[in-house]
């Protein structure tokens, strides 16, 4: 994303865990004034808020902000500890909500416009084994959160997608070790993995989600392989639903107003894409 919006001419902020990441980002950045990297632990809520006074101070107004973060852990959803639910909830679930509230404020404020991009991930739109069902937990709630969001976020000028990314090149399977190391934990496995060599590349997720953002895109697809699996599960919750019923007047009046609340907010959000592409011819 870093580099695709370099590209773009955008000045870029890169927070991470690790200092050492930071620094190795940097590097492959060619060590340019247009980015700032910040140590960040996006559990921190203070230590967010100064990312986002930082952020302010070095570059001024935030038009795009990417709650990038996921991490995961090992034991089955059906034997998981609180210790396993909070971990990943707090990291994956609460650093976007703590994103999300330090940085809209001020996106909102400005009224210059903007988007917001929050990762889910395929395992938020269709069933996963259950090693991954906590995991599942919070990218599924990532993508409701980002389908709301967008509605809210419209009449500000500001965009929301949502990424959901399958297998990519990243070392996001080793994040939890990481995590409880920087935290004075012990890893589970001291083995050094390398990214995931089989997956999508960073750079070919990166110019996606980047013309995804221009064209005000909400749901981000980069892995073309999960079409067909998630239309079978969305076929399967289609015949789910009862044909033959009947619905008492009030319940469908009301159900009537909120569709067309729903309906009229998502006209305003995806008109935002015109208004974009628009500007972009001018």
């Amino acid at each position: 994303m870093a580099r695709a919006f370099l590209a773009r001419g955008m000045n870029v902020v890169l927070a991470d865990l690790l200092q050492n990441h930071l620094d190795e980002a940097a590097g492959e950045l060619g060590h340019t004034n247009r980015v700032m990297c910040l140590q960040l632990d996006v559990t921190d809520r203070a230590a967010m808020a100064d990312a986002q006074q930082r952020t302010a101070a070095t570059f001024g107004n935030v038009h795009v902000l990417c709650n990038n973060v996921g991490v995961s852990q090992r034991n089955p959803i059906d034997e998981a500890s609180y210790e396993d639910w909070d971990y990943v909830m707090d990291v994956n679930l609460g650093g976007t909500i703590n994103g999300l509230i330090t940085f809209l404020p001020g996106m909102k404020a400005h009224g210059e416009g903007g988007h917001v991009v929050n990762t889910s991930s395929m395992a938020g739109m269709i069933p996963v084994p259950a090693f991954a069902g906590i995991y599942a937990t919070s990218k599924f709630a990532i993508r409701g959160m980002t389908d709301a969001l967008r509605l809210a976020l419209a009449p500000y000028r500001i965009g929301a997608s949502v990424l959901c990314p399958g297998m990519t090149q990243t070392r996001a399977m080793t994040a939890g070790d990481l995590y409880r190391k920087a935290h004075g934990g012990e890893a589970v496995s001291s083995e050094k993995r390398d990214p995931i060599e089989a997956g999508m590349s960073t750079a070919e997720i990166g110019e996606i989600v980047a013309r995804a953002i221009e064209d005000n895109q909400l749901y981000i697809f980069p892995h073309g392989e999960f079409r067909d699996e998630v239309a079978a599960y969305f076929d399967e919750m289609l015949a789910a639903f009862p044909t033959d019923y009947e619905i008492d007047d009030r319940r469908r009046e009301g159900e009537l107003r909120r569709a067309k609340m729903t309906a009229e907010a998502r006209a305003v959000a995806d008109a935002l894409g015109d208004v974009a592409d628009g500007e972009r011819r001018s």
